[in-house]
């Protein structure tokens, strides 16, 4: 039979459900993380191959088109710095994208379960996205700007939203 809850009675403590929400985004996100890492891994040779194959059709056809404004210089930049990125590189990139999502991972089962500490290593894991690119890459790498960006800007806010719910965690 279905329990009543009187006016007077308070329900059990448990997992609010916006932290439930949070750790189910995470799960989903840092579980496709770590699977494209693993992809990223596995295909570092093609990709590669074919970011160079992507250089030299581009900087042909900036040299095609003749124009030597700042639009074309700051496209050949652009093309020059995505070129530059070797397979090992995309290796390194990829292993260290596995590392963070996997300890994001590991952090969000930890908050699932009410764990403080899970908030901390949450926080690692994001921390290891965001610096990495620049480790790899090099700080004026408009690959390693972009990415650390986009990690950076999800992860700040995930870390803010869990940040609230850390009162419900022991």
């Amino acid at each position: 039979m279905a329990e009543i809850l009187q006016d007077y009675e308070q329900r059990p403590a448990g997992r609010p459900t916006f932290l439930t929400i949070l750790c189910i985004l995470t799960f989903i996100g840092s579980g496709w993380g770590v699977i494209s890492g693993v992809i990223q891994y596995a295909t570092a040779d093609t990709r590669a191959h074919e970011m160079s194959m992507a250089k030299d059709k581009a900087n042909s056809d900036l040299q095609k088109s003749g124009k030597d404004d700042a639009g074309t210089r700051f496209a050949g930049k652009m093309v020059n710095a995505i070129s530059n990125i070797t397979a090992d590189d995309i290796k390194k990139g990829a292993l260290l994208e596995i590392l963070g999502a996997a300890i994001c991972l590991a952090g969000a089962f930890m908050m699932w379960n009410l764990k403080k500490t899970g908030y901390y290593l949450y926080i690692v894991g994001i921390l290891i996205g965001i610096i990495s690119p620049f480790i790899i890459f090099g700080a004026s790498n408009f690959v390693a700007i972009m990415s650390s960006a986009v990690v950076g800007f999800i992860g700040i806010v995930f870390i803010i939203l869990y940040g609230v719910n850390v009162k419900h965690m022991r």
